[in-house]
């Protein structure tokens, strides 16, 4: 028997069009893994920290603690100021000094708690989602970040599971980052300061913050996995 060319347009009719059957194929392959939209875009801080806000913006990731006190600290603007003491009518009291969270920040504070300000300024970026590594690899590794934070220079910085000396005289903010297998179960970082105040630590682990120490601590962060 013989099929017509009108016989084979007939019968095509009876299928989906192009694009129908495209859009059936291309359903039927299993979609590739895509990353959950970061909830605040690229300025989602990791597990553990907020946004400072020392200003209407301020996107730096800080521990609930330091928002906290930057929102007192705010809120209270003309504490500790002197204008008599120099620098015009933003001039601190003695013994404190300009928060200095952005440039024209004349909030008066403590020197150990500008340091804690600029240790979190220096840290930013490496608080934010969306520069962490991919949680748990393909080798089923996981990344860990040690941190110390600071001003001023350190006597040592000792990990475990360590990966070589950190020498005399490091300056401060300090991160060493490794990857790490099931066979770990410890973490810690110890930071001695050659300043006072002592160095604050913290230890991430795939980019959720697991120990953390503020500046003035005990500079010693210890995590023991469950």
């Amino acid at each position: 028997m013989t099929i017509t060319s009108i016989e084979i347009r007939r019968a095509a009719s009876l299928f989906l069009p192009v694009s129908g059957v495209l859009a059936l194929a291309v359903s039927a392959v299993p979609a590739s893994a895509v990353a959950e939209p970061l909830l605040y875009g690229p300025d989602t801080c990791i597990q553990g920290y907020v946004w400072r806000e020392a200003r209407p913006g301020d996107t730096v990731c800080v521990l609930p603690a330091v928002r906290d006190r930057t929102a007192t600290e705010n809120a209270h603007p003309a504490s500790n100021k002197d204008p008599l003491a120099g620098s015009g009518p933003e001039s601190c009291s003695q013994g404190y000094v300009w928060r200095e969270a952005f440039d024209g920040d004349t909030i008066c504070v403590t020197p150990a708690e500008r340091a804690d300000t600029l240790a979190d300024n220096a840290s930013a970026q490496s608080r934010k989602q969306a520069n962490q590594p991919a949680a748990h690899q393909a080798n089923g590794s996981r990344r860990v970040v040690f941190s110390a934070v600071g001003n001023g220079e350190v006597f040592s910085i000792v990990t475990d599971p360590d990966t070589g000396l950190v020498p005399d005289h490091t300056p401060l903010p300090f991160t060493r980052t490794l990857d790490i297998g099931p066979e770990v179960n410890m973490l810690q970082v110890v930071a001695t300061g050659r300043d006072a105040p002592g160095p604050g630590c913290s230890i991430s682990i795939d980019g959720t913050v697991v120990a953390a120490e503020p500046i003035g601590g005990s500079g010693h962060c210890i995590y023991v996995f469950p």
